[in-house]
């Protein structure tokens, strides 16, 4: 087994810091591969008793595999699962002595299309048992006996040690999901039984939510542009419509049901801008007025934390520009803060057994240059461990530091970025800059921690802007429909505007600067050198979209009706009453405008923005007599998942980046 996860026993946490380690040759880079590998160790979950520790562990070149910790023994670490032909991904416990894992094969692109393979065995390594298959037809191993088809889907858990999942069937038309069928399954007899034997409220019901004694409470079901929400008691009995609102005009959006019984839900505050978490009064049927959490500035994201066999809230989990703990829980409020003044400028994130005592914990800690590492305190010895770190290649002094700001754009819109500075770099030097942009884009680019691709570029020595533009979500519900039918206008202002703030501050060399994305930022990033070619001077775009009229045409994608008839319509723009735009907002459309370098790389099996996006605007580069660098991974999809492929991508983004800006 690797040292990586040979446990040490330390009595006190300070002792815990990383011992110096040898100094790279001066010059030479920390390895691309280092940024671009799979995680060493990943998804650490304690037992129910806190006795036990599973986690998913990984050396390079290796599938990762299932371990097994006993943290009162000096015993090494066992692998308790482990595949040829597949990854473990993800673990969870069911009770002391049972598990259930996730597998799927990470490089290969269409294990996208399969279904998640998921297993139950036993703590000791025995008693593997296959739950439900990948494929219909050729699954990876047969192993088990009779799984479930891969139709089915774990869409909740049942009460704590009943060793019960909740998988969904799910019935298609077309390739299109109509609706979900509920069943209790055991994942030691793989017993099977219908949740509800009523009627569902609705012959559309694709959502459903359960309570911590894994009881259906919620429902929610699309017809024709709207969402429908039903809810219903404990006990049982009718289900009852509590909302029904159109797709992009919801009024709230479940949340979670909690130990009591209580409902919750997430809605805008007073002024219409950032969401809230509210507990819904189901005798009014609306939700009440007073929030139960509030994060102004952004949306609210909540997890909520439990202990294992209690149905008590210890607190919440919430997203701000980090993640933020909220304990109810006095002794874990106390701890946490002991954790926080121990390990400063980090993210603690704890979970624990015997949480009222702090018998045990478990310590997820992170930072902008920290991937993350794994501790773990007994209160009963009041010892600690490092059981191991989630990229050990990574050395924390080299990487560079992250700050999240609040900017203002030309029409005076406030919008975040992200600006990662190179390790060693003074504020007062004009550095070579990349603006990096998220894809989606009616997504959240990223939280504060660690993020591969922006301390690679920062470990180049490039300044990199990540702006959360207009359209983003996660940052107020005015930024995000701000972006609405804006692709290549405002939206792409902001990003010019990031470039001008950081230009101005005098952190970036306004005349060494390029665009970088993929899929939505593949596209801003073209349609930076079509439209702003004064500011950037090349563009590097992976699996973008450069035509926003073939999201609408192309047949094969994997974008679903509803969505190119209900939502996108609204969000992009109408392919027929604003054919106009849509047009004039084409990369492929300017491409005679673009003079600047462009590197342009795509999955020949991508199924969101399939490869004839690609091959159109590399034929329309060429005809202008501009002709990009081009990369087709014949094996990847919609970004990279095979490690090889990253390393040769970003390898090639480099050397792009170094004749183009540092020449």
């Amino acid at each position: 087994m690797d040292k990586l996860y040979k446990l040490a026993r330390v009595t006190a946490l300070a002792a815990l810091s990383l011992a110096p380690l040898a100094p790279q040759a001066a010059g030479v880079p920390v390895p691309v591969e280092a940024f671009f590998q799979p995680r060493d160790l990943s998804g650490a979950r304690l037992s129910p008793s806190g006795r036990w520790l599973a986690a998913v562990g990984a050396k390079t070149g290796e599938r990762k595999k299932l371990i097994m910790m006993d943290t009162q023994s000096e015993d090494p670490p066992r692998v308790i699962a482990l595949f040829e032909t597949v990854d473990v991904v993800a673990v969870e416990w069911m009770s002391e002595d049972t598990l259930i894992f996730w597998v799927d094969d990470t490089e290969d692109v269409d294990a996208r299309s399969k279904a998640a393979g998921v297993f139950s065995i036993q703590r000791d390594g025995k008693e593997m048992k296959r739950l439900l298959r990948r494929d219909w037809d050729n699954d990876f191993s047969q192993r088990g006996g009779k799984p479930l088809e891969p139709n089915f889907g774990l869409i909740g858990y049942g009460a704590d040690g009943s060793n019960e999942i909740i998988v969904g069937d799910h019935h298609f038309l077309k390739r299109e999901l109509t609706h979900v069928t509920p069943y209790y399954f055991n994942v030691t007899t793989r017993a099977k039984r219908l949740v509800t034997t009523d009627d569902p409220p609705h012959k559309r019901v694709t959502g459903w939510w359960f309570d911590p004694q894994g009881r259906p409470r919620l429902t929610s079901a699309t017809d024709g542009g709207e969402v429908l929400y039903f809810y219903r008691g404990a006990e049982g009995g009718a289900w009852r419509e509590i909302g029904r609102f159109p797709w992009l005009h919801q009024a709230f959006q479940p949340a979670f049901v909690d130990g009591e019984g209580r409902f919750f839900v997430y809605m805008l505050d007073k002024l219409g801008n950032y969401t809230e978490l509210h507990e819904f009064d189901l005798a009014k049927g609306a939700p009440k007025p007073e929030p139960l959490l509030t994060t102004p500035g952004f949306d609210a994201e909540v997890t909520r934390l439990k202990e294992f066999g209690s149905t008590r809230t210890l607190g919440y989990r919430v997203t701000l520009d980090d993640s933020e703990t909220v304990w109810l829980n006095p002794a874990m409020k106390a701890f946490q803060q002991q954790v926080d003044k121990l390990l400063p400028g980090r993210v603690n994130q704890l979970s624990c057994r015997g949480c009222d005592t702090t018998d045990t914990v478990l310590v997820y800690s992170y930072s902008d240059r920290q991937p993350g590492e794994y501790l773990l305190y007994s209160g009963k010895t009041k010892t600690w461990q490092r059981l191991g770190q989630v990229m050990a290649g990574i050395e924390e002094r080299r990487m560079g530091t992250t700050e999240f700001l609040r900017i203002k754009a030309r029409d005076g819109m406030e919008f975040p970025i992200w600006v990662t500075r190179p390790a060693g770099s003074k504020p007062t030097t004009a550095l070579p800059t990349v603006v990096l942009v998220h894809g989606g884009p009616t997504a959240r680019g990223r939280s504060w921690g660690f993020e591969s691709n922006a301390q690679f570029l920062a470990s180049r020595g490039y300044l990199v802007i990540e702006p959360e533009f207009r359209g983003s979500s996660g940052f107020g519900d005015k930024l995000m429909r701000a972006g609405f039918k804006q692709w290549g206008q405002a939206m792409q202002d902001d990003l010019a505007d990031a470039l001008k703030f950081a230009v101005d501050k005098g952190w970036a060399d306004g005349k060494r600067a390029c665009i970088a994305g993929g899929s939505y930022g593949g596209y801003a990033a073209l349609m930076g050198v079509a439209k702003q070619g004064d500011l950037f001077r090349c563009a590097v775009s992976w699996v973008g979209v450069t035509d926003p009229r073939l999201m609408f045409e192309v047949h094969w994608s994997d974008i679903s009706s509803d969505a190119k008839k209900y939502s996108m319509p609204e969000t992009i723009g109408d392919p027929v009453k604003d054919a106009g735009m849509l047009a004039a907002n084409a990369p492929i459309e300017l491409a005679q405008r673009i003079k600047a370098p462009v590197l342009l790389a795509y999955g020949y099996q991508d199924k969101r923005v399939p490869l004839v996006h690609g091959e159109k605007m590399r034929s329309a580069l060429v005809a202008a007599g501009n002709k990009p660098e081009w990369i087709v991974y014949d094996e990847e999809g919609h970004g990279w998942s095979r490690p090889k492929n990253k390393v040769d991508f970003w390898t090639k983004v480099e050397a792009f980046l170094d004749r183009n800006l540092k020449q």
